[in-house]
């Protein structure tokens, strides 16, 4: 992450930013500051800056050429607005910075930060530069600059390798428009005063959940505003094989710290009711299967009830395509009471192959995810507001259901041990229990039962298919957004 700073005084920039975390990233460089000083651009010969506003009134303007000059040699003077550096102005009339601002901008490589002074700077260069304007807090402050320093540092960490792991993997406050739990570290007792007892047993799940319940009094009591926006998130997926899951998960976390997962691949959660509130978020994850959703004995997600309920849907193939899926997850959800605020077409690696999808999702589809989670938050912020919008999906919602061709399957009774593995965790219980002959009529071929299969008794041969989808969908296809 580079970062420019347009100021009349880069040493304050400089002092601070080349101290503690920041200053580590600055000499590793993983971030890079480079102040401009405005004065450097005077067009007077006393390198005056500023002059006295039209129109009277107390104090001081800056003049837009030499602003102008100092955005140049950075910017370059380019005139493609696609390639023109994003350009804040620190400003009390500008967005309130918040954490989802924050994660926007550690998106970007570079930034250009245009620090005021005296009462402001022109307004017609402001027209000409600014992509943003942000204020740090409903006040005034003499310059751009502290709040400039708090930006960088704020936006730093979320820049990757700035924190080490032990910081990185501290609890983000305001991440979840939470405040963080009480801290505490040796002595054990700190005059009269005693460690809570929970922290010292060593139970992770009850000092997770005292946590939470600490974060959220604690919240309650300082923040009550925060606390309203404050939205739990559920991810609900069905995922044979792992694949979906996986993908879910990484797009799940880079929205809360706190998610809740609701495995829908187990036949005994998919027949339990769940309902959602509209202060709640639904995170939805299906594989594709011949283009559509899977056939299961109930159909996927109907256990699920919203109260206009935002959701974002996430339907995972391998490589192929997903053709109908958004279209049909979405008509199903918002029948729920959900609403599709955002939609997500991802590649994982396709059972049938080792080709497909391999690896997926990658770092680069990382990469995109987390930028969707940050629209995602703001799409949130902004409904709280206007109301949500439904997002278009491509496909057609009600298709007309696929006779999938059978996978030849084996299974060696030689090598069965009868762990019932198989039977107990195929998600469409197509696996006889007594006999554990597979029931053709029910089979997703989703593998599963081979993929748990300990023993090595159950495997399929793919090759036709495998031969038909390497030669024609082999060529890597990008995450697909709404």
């Amino acid at each position: 992450m580079k970062f420019h700073v347009l100021t009349l005084f880069p040493e304050m920039i400089e002092n601070a930013v080349h101290t503690s975390i920041t200053g580590r990233a600055a000499k590793k460089g993983t971030i890079s500051l480079d102040t401009v000083n405005i004065r450097d651009f005077s067009v007077n010969k006393h390198m005056r800056v500023d002059d006295y506003p039209y129109g009277g009134g107390a104090g001081m303007v800056m003049e837009p050429e030499p602003v102008y000059r100092a955005w140049e040699s950075v910017a370059g003077g380019q005139g493609n607005e696609e390639k023109k550096p994003r350009c804040i102005y620190l400003t009390p009339q500008g967005k309130v910075l918040n954490q989802t601002l924050v994660e926007e901008l550690a998106m970007e490589e570079e930034l250009i930060l245009l620090c005021g002074h005296y009462e402001g700077i022109d307004e017609r260069v402001l027209e000409e530069v600014v992509t943003d304007y942000v204020s740090i807090g409903d006040y005034v402050l003499t310059g751009g600059e502290l709040a400039a320093c708090v930006l960088i540092d704020a936006v730093s960490r979320f820049v990757p390798g700035v924190l080490s792991n032990e910081e990185s993997s501290q609890f983000e406050s305001i991440q979840d428009n939470l405040l963080e739990y009480p801290h505490y570290t040796r002595p054990e007792v700190w005059r009269d005063r005693q460690v809570p007892e929970v922290l010292l047993k060593g139970d992770h799940k009850k000092i997770q959940a005292w946590r939470m319940k600490q974060s959220l009094e604690r919240t309650r009591q300082r923040r009550p505003d925060l606390l309203e926006k404050n939205r739990p998130v559920t991810a609900a997926f069905f995922s044979p094989t792992g694949g979906t899951r996986k993908a879910a998960e990484i797009f799940t976390e880079s929205l809360t710290q706190n998610p809740r997962y609701i495995d829908l691949t187990r036949r005994k959660l998919r027949k339990e009711k769940v309902k959602f509130s509209s202060g709640e978020l639904l995170i939805a994850a299906a594989p594709v299967y011949g283009g559509q959703l899977p056939v299961t004995e109930e159909s996927l997600f109907s256990n699920l009830q919203g109260e206009s309920t935002p959701c974002v849907i996430l339907a995972a193939y391998g490589n192929r395509h997903y053709d109908d899926t958004l279209a049909q997850m979405k008509k199903r959800l918002e029948k729920r009471g959900f609403i599709c605020i955002g939609a997500a077409a991802l590649v994982i690696p396709h059972i049938y192959s080792p080709v497909l999808g391999k690896d997926r999702p990658d770092e680069k589809d990382r990469q995109i995810l987390r930028r969707f989670a940050v629209e995602i938050k703001k799409r949130l912020e902004e409904g709280i507001q206007e109301g949500f919008s439904s997002v278009s999906v491509p496909g057609n919602p009600d298709p007309e259901p696929k006779q999938m061709k059978p996978v030849e399957k084996s299974f060696d009774k030689e090598k069965c041990t009868n762990c019932q593995a198989c039977a107990q965790k195929c998600p469409v219980n197509a696996i006889s229990q007594e006999t554990l002959e597979i029931r053709e009529g029910k089979c997703l071929n989703c593998m599963s039962c081979v993929k748990v299969c300990k023993a090595g008794a159950r495997g399929y041969d793919c090759s036709q298919v495998r031969q038909y989808l390497e030669s024609n969908y082999s060529q890597p296809r990008k995450i697909e957004l709404f």
